[in-house]
Order: C-alpha cells, then structure tokens, then sequence
C-alpha cells in the first residue's frame, strides 16, 4: 500500500539538512576566526559546497523551481568563487623570488 505524501515533505527534509550543514560551516568559520585571533594557526574545517548541493537539490524536488536559487545562500560558494577570481584577476605573482 502506498501512501500519497505532500509535495513539500522531502524538499523541507532535505532543505533543512542543506540548512543545518550551511550554519554548520558559518559556526566553524568564526571559531577559526577566534582561535586565530589568540594567535594560534589551527583551523576548523567546514564541509564546502554540501550545504548548497543539499539546498539545490531541495528547490529542483519542490513544485516552486526557483527555491533552488537558495543554493547561492552556501558561503562557500561565494569563497569559491572569490578565490577563483582573485587568482585570475588578481596582482600578477612575482616568481624570481
């Protein structure tokens, strides 16, 4: 016997996993930021990109498509993207050092 489930059941579950994984990483990003602020050089790893991946994935699911525009809500996708540019656009490296 299958049971009829609502539209928005798996894209609120998994949306909400996206979520957590999202201030998961914005959650480590400021503990590094204090411990290095102490002077110490460790640093606490977040998970890059699965945040959105799971955001995305919820908005394609749901009956409203652009709810995958949230995926851009991911930090790291916008690090990602800085540093790609940076490395293109940026100051030309002296390499006779």
């Amino acid at each position: 016997m299958w049971i009829k489930m609502h539209p928005w059941v798996f894209p609120i579950i998994i949306g909400c996993i996206g979520l957590l994984y999202i201030i998961l990483n914005i959650a480590a990003i400021i503990e590094t930021k204090k411990i290095q602020a102490k002077g110490s050089d460790r640093h606490i790893s977040g998970i890059p990109f699965l945040g959105g991946i799971h955001l995305l994935i919820a908005g394609l699911i749901s009956p409203i498509k652009w709810l995958a525009l949230l995926c851009i809500l991911d930090f790291t996708f916008w690090e990602f993207l800085y540093a790609v540019l940076l490395d293109a656009f940026g100051k030309e490296r002296d390499d006779k050092q």
